[in-house]
Protein backbone atom coordinates (compact mmCIF):
# COMPACT_ATOMS: atom_id res chain seq x y z
CA UNK A 1 0.00 0.00 0.00
CA UNK A 2 3.12 2.23 0.59
CA UNK A 3 3.81 2.09 -2.50
CA UNK A 4 1.21 3.36 -4.20
CA UNK A 5 0.39 5.84 -2.22
CA UNK A 6 3.84 7.38 -2.74
CA UNK A 7 2.99 7.16 -6.56
CA UNK A 8 0.15 9.30 -6.15
CA UNK A 9 1.80 11.95 -3.86
CA UNK A 10 4.20 12.32 -6.12
CA UNK A 11 2.65 12.78 -9.60
CA UNK A 12 -1.28 13.63 -8.02
CA UNK A 13 -2.04 11.05 -10.11
CA UNK A 14 -4.43 8.08 -9.40
CA UNK A 15 -4.74 4.54 -11.28
CA UNK A 16 -8.20 3.88 -10.36
CA UNK A 17 -10.04 0.30 -11.10
CA UNK A 18 -13.80 -0.23 -11.76
CA UNK A 19 -15.23 -3.74 -11.68
CA UNK A 20 -18.70 -4.32 -13.46
CA UNK A 21 -20.69 -7.22 -14.20
CA UNK A 22 -22.49 -8.32 -17.62
CA UNK A 23 -26.12 -6.58 -16.43
CA UNK A 24 -25.71 -2.80 -17.76
CA UNK A 25 -28.35 -1.31 -15.71
CA UNK A 26 -25.78 -2.16 -12.71
CA UNK A 27 -22.98 -0.20 -13.85
CA UNK A 28 -24.31 2.74 -16.11
CA UNK A 29 -24.68 4.55 -12.38
CA UNK A 30 -21.06 4.55 -12.68
CA UNK A 31 -20.12 5.70 -16.00
CA UNK A 32 -20.41 9.65 -14.59
CA UNK A 33 -18.03 8.77 -11.68
CA UNK A 34 -15.68 7.64 -14.47
CA UNK A 35 -15.72 10.67 -16.47
CA UNK A 36 -14.98 12.39 -13.37
CA UNK A 37 -12.32 10.73 -12.49
CA UNK A 38 -10.76 10.89 -15.82
CA UNK A 39 -11.63 14.48 -16.34
CA UNK A 40 -9.76 15.21 -13.05
CA UNK A 41 -6.79 13.77 -14.34
CA UNK A 42 -6.61 10.36 -13.09
CA UNK A 43 -6.26 6.80 -15.29
CA UNK A 44 -9.58 5.11 -15.45
CA UNK A 45 -9.76 1.11 -16.74
CA UNK A 46 -12.83 -0.58 -16.63
CA UNK A 47 -12.46 -4.40 -16.02
CA UNK A 48 -15.21 -6.04 -17.33
CA UNK A 49 -16.70 -9.30 -19.27
CA UNK A 50 -15.64 -9.30 -23.20
CA UNK A 51 -19.59 -8.33 -23.96
CA UNK A 52 -19.08 -5.42 -22.70
CA UNK A 53 -16.42 -3.92 -24.09
CA UNK A 54 -18.68 -1.86 -26.83
CA UNK A 55 -20.64 -0.85 -24.20
CA UNK A 56 -17.78 0.94 -22.09
CA UNK A 57 -15.53 2.08 -25.12
CA UNK A 58 -19.00 3.69 -25.91
CA UNK A 59 -19.18 5.93 -23.13
CA UNK A 60 -15.49 7.10 -23.80
CA UNK A 61 -13.87 4.52 -21.47
CA UNK A 62 -11.08 2.08 -21.36
CA UNK A 63 -12.65 -1.31 -21.11
CA UNK A 64 -10.60 -4.57 -20.11
CA UNK A 65 -12.23 -7.52 -20.94
CA UNK A 66 -10.90 -9.93 -18.63
CA UNK A 67 -13.82 -10.90 -16.30
CA UNK A 68 -16.22 -13.58 -16.89
CA UNK A 69 -20.27 -13.76 -16.87
CA UNK A 70 -23.12 -14.54 -15.77
CA UNK A 71 -26.34 -15.27 -17.83
CA UNK A 72 -28.39 -13.23 -15.96
CA UNK A 73 -31.50 -13.88 -17.79
CA UNK A 74 -31.34 -17.84 -18.15
CA UNK A 75 -30.51 -17.80 -14.26
CA UNK A 76 -33.82 -15.70 -13.86
CA UNK A 77 -35.89 -18.45 -15.76
CA UNK A 78 -34.67 -20.76 -14.16
CA UNK A 79 -35.33 -19.71 -11.14
CA UNK A 80 -38.99 -18.64 -12.02
CA UNK A 81 -39.58 -22.59 -13.42
CA UNK A 82 -38.04 -24.40 -10.22
CA UNK A 83 -40.56 -21.73 -8.39
CA UNK A 84 -43.62 -22.54 -10.71
CA UNK A 85 -42.87 -26.63 -10.47
CA UNK A 86 -42.69 -26.44 -6.78
CA UNK A 87 -45.94 -24.92 -6.55
CA UNK A 88 -45.06 -21.67 -4.99
CA UNK A 89 -46.29 -19.27 -8.51
CA UNK A 90 -48.67 -19.85 -10.78
CA UNK A 91 -49.26 -20.09 -14.07
CA UNK A 92 -46.66 -21.25 -17.15
CA UNK A 93 -43.11 -19.72 -17.27
CA UNK A 94 -40.89 -19.00 -20.01
CA UNK A 95 -38.36 -22.05 -21.48
CA UNK A 96 -34.91 -20.48 -19.62
CA UNK A 97 -33.03 -21.02 -22.90
CA UNK A 98 -35.71 -19.83 -25.73
CA UNK A 99 -37.60 -17.47 -23.89
CA UNK A 100 -40.84 -18.86 -24.98
CA UNK A 101 -43.49 -19.78 -22.86
CA UNK A 102 -44.14 -23.23 -22.60
CA UNK A 103 -47.02 -25.32 -23.33
CA UNK A 104 -46.50 -27.73 -20.46
CA UNK A 105 -44.57 -27.81 -17.62
CA UNK A 106 -42.99 -31.40 -18.69
CA UNK A 107 -41.58 -29.84 -21.79
CA UNK A 108 -38.38 -29.03 -19.81
CA UNK A 109 -37.37 -30.69 -16.46
CA UNK A 110 -35.31 -27.78 -14.96
CA UNK A 111 -33.91 -29.70 -11.59
CA UNK A 112 -30.92 -31.42 -13.40
CA UNK A 113 -30.27 -28.09 -15.39
CA UNK A 114 -30.18 -25.98 -12.83
CA UNK A 115 -27.89 -27.98 -10.84
CA UNK A 116 -25.08 -27.92 -14.06
CA UNK A 117 -25.99 -24.35 -14.58
CA UNK A 118 -24.98 -23.68 -10.78
CA UNK A 119 -21.77 -25.53 -11.63
CA UNK A 120 -20.99 -23.71 -14.66
CA UNK A 121 -21.61 -20.68 -13.08
CA UNK A 122 -19.67 -21.45 -10.20
CA UNK A 123 -16.87 -21.91 -12.43
CA UNK A 124 -17.26 -18.55 -14.21
CA UNK A 125 -17.24 -16.95 -11.33
CA UNK A 126 -14.46 -18.46 -10.00
CA UNK A 127 -12.58 -17.47 -13.20
CA UNK A 128 -13.99 -13.92 -13.02
CA UNK A 129 -12.17 -12.85 -9.67
CA UNK A 130 -8.90 -14.84 -10.42
CA UNK A 131 -9.01 -12.65 -13.39
CA UNK A 132 -9.67 -9.50 -11.43
CA UNK A 133 -6.59 -10.16 -9.08
CA UNK A 134 -4.67 -10.80 -11.80
CA UNK A 135 -5.09 -7.67 -13.59
CA UNK A 136 -4.75 -5.82 -10.76
CA UNK A 137 -1.51 -7.16 -9.39
CA UNK A 138 -0.47 -6.74 -13.24
CA UNK A 139 -1.31 -3.00 -13.27
CA UNK A 140 -1.45 -1.83 -9.78
CA UNK A 141 -4.07 0.66 -9.17
CA UNK A 142 -4.47 2.71 -6.19
CA UNK A 143 -8.11 2.69 -5.92
CA UNK A 144 -10.97 -0.27 -7.03
CA UNK A 145 -14.68 0.62 -7.33
CA UNK A 146 -16.73 -2.30 -7.70
CA UNK A 147 -20.56 -2.45 -8.90
CA UNK A 148 -23.77 -4.56 -7.33
CA UNK A 149 -22.88 -7.81 -8.79
CA UNK A 150 -18.96 -8.13 -9.91
CA UNK A 151 -17.80 -7.55 -5.88
CA UNK A 152 -14.21 -9.44 -7.69
CA UNK A 153 -13.14 -5.45 -7.24
CA UNK A 154 -13.14 -5.95 -3.59
CA UNK A 155 -10.54 -9.26 -3.27
CA UNK A 156 -8.70 -7.50 -6.40
CA UNK A 157 -8.10 -4.71 -3.57
CA UNK A 158 -7.46 -6.53 -0.48
CA UNK A 159 -5.15 -8.97 -2.37
CA UNK A 160 -3.20 -5.77 -3.58
CA UNK A 161 -3.58 -3.32 -0.24
CA UNK A 162 -5.76 -0.49 -1.64
CA UNK A 163 -8.78 0.54 -0.48
CA UNK A 164 -12.26 -0.45 -2.48
CA UNK A 165 -15.14 1.33 -2.92
CA UNK A 166 -18.76 -0.17 -3.28
CA UNK A 167 -20.96 1.86 -5.89
CA UNK A 168 -24.66 0.65 -6.14
CA UNK A 169 -26.96 1.91 -8.58
CA UNK A 170 -28.72 3.36 -5.48
CA UNK A 171 -31.74 2.02 -3.48
CA UNK A 172 -29.40 -1.00 -2.61
CA UNK A 173 -28.15 -0.84 0.80
CA UNK A 174 -25.24 -2.81 2.80
CA UNK A 175 -27.05 -3.95 5.47
CA UNK A 176 -29.97 -5.39 3.67
CA UNK A 177 -32.75 -7.60 5.59
CA UNK A 178 -35.66 -6.83 2.84
CA UNK A 179 -36.68 -9.87 0.75
CA UNK A 180 -34.51 -9.70 -2.77
CA UNK A 181 -32.09 -6.90 -1.69
CA UNK A 182 -30.52 -8.80 1.14
CA UNK A 183 -27.76 -10.38 -0.99
CA UNK A 184 -27.04 -12.69 1.75
CA UNK A 185 -23.32 -15.12 0.47
CA UNK A 186 -21.49 -13.10 -1.79
CA UNK A 187 -19.23 -15.49 -2.66
CA UNK A 188 -20.69 -19.10 -2.86
CA UNK A 189 -16.89 -19.84 -4.51
CA UNK A 190 -15.07 -18.94 -1.40
CA UNK A 191 -13.10 -17.22 -3.44
CA UNK A 192 -12.23 -14.35 -0.89
CA UNK A 193 -10.73 -17.22 1.59
CA UNK A 194 -8.83 -18.97 -1.37
CA UNK A 195 -6.72 -15.66 -1.86
CA UNK A 196 -6.56 -15.28 2.40
CA UNK A 197 -9.35 -12.56 2.90
CA UNK A 198 -12.43 -12.61 4.86
CA UNK A 199 -15.33 -14.39 3.69
CA UNK A 200 -17.56 -11.44 1.40
CA UNK A 201 -20.81 -10.07 2.69
CA UNK A 202 -21.61 -6.65 2.31
CA UNK A 203 -21.69 -5.57 5.61
CA UNK A 204 -17.56 -5.67 5.33
CA UNK A 205 -18.09 -2.68 2.97
CA UNK A 206 -16.46 -0.23 4.53
CA UNK A 207 -17.10 3.09 1.83
CA UNK A 208 -20.13 3.02 -1.03
CA UNK A 209 -20.77 5.83 -3.33
CA UNK A 210 -24.05 5.82 -3.56
CA UNK A 211 -26.37 7.54 -5.89
CA UNK A 212 -29.76 6.99 -3.83
CA UNK A 213 -32.09 9.66 -3.17
CA UNK A 214 -31.40 11.26 0.17
CA UNK A 215 -34.74 11.33 1.28
CA UNK A 216 -34.67 7.41 -0.07
CA UNK A 217 -31.90 6.30 1.36
CA UNK A 218 -31.31 2.23 2.10
CA UNK A 219 -29.57 0.56 5.17
CA UNK A 220 -26.14 1.00 4.98
CA UNK A 221 -25.32 0.04 8.24
CA UNK A 222 -21.79 0.85 9.40
CA UNK A 223 -20.66 1.57 6.12
CA UNK A 224 -19.80 5.44 5.33
CA UNK A 225 -21.88 6.30 2.59
CA UNK A 226 -21.14 9.45 0.06
CA UNK A 227 -24.32 10.38 -1.37
CA UNK A 228 -24.20 11.51 -5.02
CA UNK A 229 -26.58 12.81 -7.27
CA UNK A 230 -27.61 10.45 -9.69
CA UNK A 231 -26.87 11.48 -13.33
CA UNK A 232 -28.66 8.92 -15.95
CA UNK A 233 -26.59 7.47 -18.38
CA UNK A 234 -27.91 4.80 -20.84
CA UNK A 235 -26.21 4.76 -23.68
CA UNK A 236 -24.76 7.48 -26.33
CA UNK A 237 -27.61 9.07 -27.78
CA UNK A 238 -28.99 11.37 -30.65
CA UNK A 239 -31.96 13.77 -29.91
CA UNK A 240 -34.61 13.16 -32.79
CA UNK A 241 -36.54 15.90 -33.65
CA UNK A 242 -40.23 14.53 -32.67
CA UNK A 243 -38.76 14.47 -28.78
CA UNK A 244 -37.99 18.83 -29.22
CA UNK A 245 -41.07 18.96 -30.80
CA UNK A 246 -44.19 20.41 -28.46
CA UNK A 247 -46.84 18.51 -27.00
CA UNK A 248 -50.79 18.46 -27.39
CA UNK A 249 -51.67 15.94 -25.53
CA UNK A 250 -49.28 13.54 -22.56
CA UNK A 251 -46.38 11.36 -23.60
CA UNK A 252 -47.14 8.16 -21.25
CA UNK A 253 -43.47 6.32 -21.94
CA UNK A 254 -43.47 2.30 -20.99
CA UNK A 255 -40.42 0.49 -20.69
CA UNK A 256 -40.22 -2.88 -21.67
CA UNK A 257 -37.00 -4.17 -20.60
CA UNK A 258 -34.79 -6.25 -19.43
CA UNK A 259 -36.95 -6.98 -16.69
CA UNK A 260 -39.80 -8.70 -18.70
CA UNK A 261 -37.54 -10.88 -20.35
CA UNK A 262 -38.06 -14.06 -17.93
CA UNK A 263 -41.41 -13.24 -16.58
CA UNK A 264 -43.93 -15.00 -18.77
CA UNK A 265 -46.92 -12.49 -17.38
CA UNK A 266 -45.04 -9.22 -18.19
CA UNK A 267 -47.36 -9.52 -21.91
CA UNK A 268 -50.39 -8.90 -20.24
CA UNK A 269 -49.19 -6.43 -18.04
CA UNK A 270 -47.83 -4.14 -21.11
CA UNK A 271 -51.16 -5.01 -23.20
CA UNK A 272 -53.17 -3.22 -20.20
CA UNK A 273 -50.50 -0.55 -19.78
CA UNK A 274 -50.65 0.38 -23.33
CA UNK A 275 -54.55 -0.24 -23.63
CA UNK A 276 -55.06 2.26 -20.25
CA UNK A 277 -52.49 4.95 -21.83
CA UNK A 278 -54.25 5.26 -25.37
CA UNK A 279 -57.95 5.42 -23.07
CA UNK A 280 -56.16 8.41 -21.43
CA UNK A 281 -56.01 10.18 -24.50
CA UNK A 282 -51.88 9.60 -24.17
CA UNK A 283 -49.50 9.60 -26.88
CA UNK A 284 -47.63 5.88 -26.48
CA UNK A 285 -43.55 5.69 -26.39
CA UNK A 286 -42.67 1.84 -25.88
CA UNK A 287 -38.86 1.39 -25.33
CA UNK A 288 -37.24 -2.05 -25.44
CA UNK A 289 -33.89 -4.23 -26.77
CA UNK A 290 -34.09 -5.69 -30.51
CA UNK A 291 -34.52 -9.32 -29.38
CA UNK A 292 -37.72 -8.21 -27.30
CA UNK A 293 -39.18 -6.38 -30.15
CA UNK A 294 -39.39 -9.47 -32.32
CA UNK A 295 -41.83 -11.08 -29.67
CA UNK A 296 -43.92 -8.50 -29.39
CA UNK A 297 -47.36 -8.62 -31.43
CA UNK A 298 -50.50 -7.20 -32.04
CA UNK A 299 -49.40 -3.66 -30.73
CA UNK A 300 -51.97 -0.83 -31.82
CA UNK A 301 -50.44 1.26 -34.69
CA UNK A 302 -50.32 4.47 -33.11
CA UNK A 303 -47.49 3.00 -30.28
CA UNK A 304 -44.28 4.47 -31.38
CA UNK A 305 -41.61 1.42 -30.59
CA UNK A 306 -38.08 2.23 -30.55
CA UNK A 307 -35.25 0.05 -29.73
CA UNK A 308 -31.99 0.77 -27.63
CA UNK A 309 -33.26 4.36 -27.27
CA UNK A 310 -31.97 6.28 -24.03
CA UNK A 311 -34.52 6.46 -21.62
CA UNK A 312 -33.05 9.38 -19.98
CA UNK A 313 -33.60 11.74 -23.74
CA UNK A 314 -37.29 9.83 -23.23
CA UNK A 315 -38.27 10.71 -20.01
CA UNK A 316 -37.42 14.23 -19.62
CA UNK A 317 -40.19 14.67 -22.39
CA UNK A 318 -42.94 12.16 -21.14
CA UNK A 319 -45.60 12.88 -18.52
CA UNK A 320 -45.37 9.24 -16.44
CA UNK A 321 -43.41 6.18 -16.74
CA UNK A 322 -44.80 2.41 -16.52
CA UNK A 323 -41.99 -0.07 -15.91
CA UNK A 324 -40.92 -3.58 -14.20
CA UNK A 325 -39.30 -1.94 -11.32
CA UNK A 326 -35.81 -2.15 -12.26
CA UNK A 327 -33.44 0.01 -9.90
CA UNK A 328 -32.12 1.62 -13.02
CA UNK A 329 -35.32 2.77 -14.96
CA UNK A 330 -36.39 4.14 -11.07
CA UNK A 331 -33.38 6.45 -10.57
CA UNK A 332 -33.98 7.73 -14.04
CA UNK A 333 -37.24 8.34 -13.62
CA UNK A 334 -36.89 9.92 -10.52
CA UNK A 335 -33.69 12.29 -11.60
CA UNK A 336 -36.59 13.28 -14.95
CA UNK A 337 -39.04 14.23 -12.25
CA UNK A 338 -41.32 11.73 -13.55
CA UNK A 339 -44.29 9.81 -11.64
CA UNK A 340 -43.95 6.02 -12.35
CA UNK A 341 -45.98 3.07 -12.03
CA UNK A 342 -44.06 0.11 -11.32
CA UNK A 343 -45.65 -3.09 -11.65
CA UNK A 344 -42.89 -5.21 -10.39
CA UNK A 345 -42.46 -8.83 -10.49
CA UNK A 346 -39.60 -9.98 -7.59
CA UNK A 347 -38.95 -9.08 -4.09
CA UNK A 348 -35.81 -7.31 -5.30
CA UNK A 349 -37.90 -4.86 -8.06
CA UNK A 350 -40.99 -4.64 -5.18
CA UNK A 351 -38.70 -3.07 -2.88
CA UNK A 352 -36.77 -0.67 -4.69
CA UNK A 353 -40.34 0.29 -6.18
CA UNK A 354 -41.55 0.77 -2.37
CA UNK A 355 -38.52 2.98 -1.63
CA UNK A 356 -39.03 5.07 -4.41
CA UNK A 357 -43.16 4.83 -3.24
CA UNK A 358 -42.20 6.40 -0.04
CA UNK A 359 -41.27 9.91 -1.49
CA UNK A 360 -44.98 9.70 -3.04
CA UNK A 361 -43.10 9.53 -6.60
CA UNK A 362 -44.61 6.13 -7.75
CA UNK A 363 -47.30 4.38 -7.46
CA UNK A 364 -45.95 0.56 -7.68
CA UNK A 365 -48.88 -2.35 -8.19
CA UNK A 366 -47.15 -5.91 -7.99
CA UNK A 367 -47.61 -7.64 -11.64
CA UNK A 368 -49.53 -10.85 -9.51
CA UNK A 369 -52.28 -7.76 -8.68
CA UNK A 370 -51.63 -5.81 -11.93
CA UNK A 371 -54.58 -6.54 -13.88
CA UNK A 372 -55.89 -4.20 -16.22
CA UNK A 373 -58.73 -2.56 -13.85
CA UNK A 374 -55.71 -1.79 -11.71
CA UNK A 375 -53.61 -0.76 -14.26
CA UNK A 376 -55.69 1.69 -15.70
CA UNK A 377 -56.72 3.60 -12.40
CA UNK A 378 -52.97 3.63 -11.95
CA UNK A 379 -52.57 5.24 -15.16
CA UNK A 380 -55.49 7.86 -14.41
CA UNK A 381 -54.62 8.58 -10.66
CA UNK A 382 -50.71 9.34 -12.28
CA UNK A 383 -51.69 11.10 -15.31
CA UNK A 384 -54.98 13.29 -13.95
CA UNK A 385 -53.96 14.04 -10.38
CA UNK A 386 -51.60 16.57 -8.82
CA UNK A 387 -49.90 14.35 -5.67
CA UNK A 388 -47.61 12.10 -7.58
CA UNK A 389 -46.66 14.51 -10.05
CA UNK A 390 -45.48 17.18 -7.62
CA UNK A 391 -43.95 14.47 -5.43
CA UNK A 392 -41.77 13.48 -8.73
CA UNK A 393 -40.98 17.13 -9.19
CA UNK A 394 -39.73 17.35 -5.40
CA UNK A 395 -37.57 14.37 -5.25
CA UNK A 396 -36.09 15.49 -8.61
CA UNK A 397 -34.73 18.09 -6.76
CA UNK A 398 -33.39 16.90 -3.93
CA UNK A 399 -31.49 14.84 -6.54
CA UNK A 400 -30.48 17.66 -8.38
CA UNK A 401 -29.15 19.06 -4.54
CA UNK A 402 -26.64 16.07 -4.16
CA UNK A 403 -23.12 16.47 -4.31
CA UNK A 404 -22.00 15.84 -8.48
CA UNK A 405 -19.73 13.03 -9.30
CA UNK A 406 -16.42 15.64 -9.25
CA UNK A 407 -17.11 16.29 -6.01
CA UNK A 408 -16.77 12.50 -4.82
CA UNK A 409 -12.54 13.13 -6.72
CA UNK A 410 -11.50 14.94 -3.73
CA UNK A 411 -12.64 12.40 -1.27
CA UNK A 412 -11.53 9.28 -3.22
CA UNK A 413 -8.04 11.10 -3.41
CA UNK A 414 -8.00 11.76 0.41
CA UNK A 415 -8.93 7.79 0.88
CA UNK A 416 -5.90 6.50 -1.64
CA UNK A 417 -3.46 9.56 -0.41
CA UNK A 418 -4.51 8.93 3.60
CA UNK A 419 -5.92 5.57 3.52
CA UNK A 420 -9.02 6.35 5.35
CA UNK A 421 -12.08 8.29 5.28
CA UNK A 422 -14.42 9.69 8.23
CA UNK A 423 -18.06 11.59 8.35
CA UNK A 424 -15.90 14.86 7.91
CA UNK A 425 -14.74 14.43 4.77
CA UNK A 426 -17.73 13.30 2.74
CA UNK A 427 -19.60 16.60 1.17
CA UNK A 428 -23.20 16.67 1.69
CA UNK A 429 -26.03 18.61 -0.21
CA UNK A 430 -25.82 21.24 2.17
CA UNK A 431 -22.27 22.12 2.16
CA UNK A 432 -22.62 22.20 -1.87
CA UNK A 433 -25.20 24.76 -1.50
CA UNK A 434 -23.58 27.15 0.86
CA UNK A 435 -20.60 27.21 -1.86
Amino acid sequence: MATTHVTYVRGGHMRVLFTVSSWRGHYFCMVPLGWALQAAGHDVRFACPPDQTASIDGAGLVAVPVLDSVDWLVMARLSNYLEIVRGNREGLPLHPYTGRRVRRLDEFDPLPEALAFRERTQEAIRRSYDAAVDYARRWRPDLVIHDLTAPEGMLAAEVTGVPSVYHPPGLFGTAETEPGVDLGDGDKTGSFRRYGQEHYRTGRIRYAVDPSPDSAVPPMGSTLRLGMRYLPYNGPAVQPDWLREPRSRDRVCIVWGSSAAFEAEAEPTLNAAVEAALANGAEVVLTTSEAQRKELTGLPSEVRVLVGFPLNLLLEASDMVIHHGSVNTLMTAAAAGVPQLPTPFTDEQATVSGRIARTGAALPIRAVKADAERIAAGVETLLKGDAHREAALRLREVIAAQPSPLDMVAPLERLVREGVLTAADVPSAAARAGR
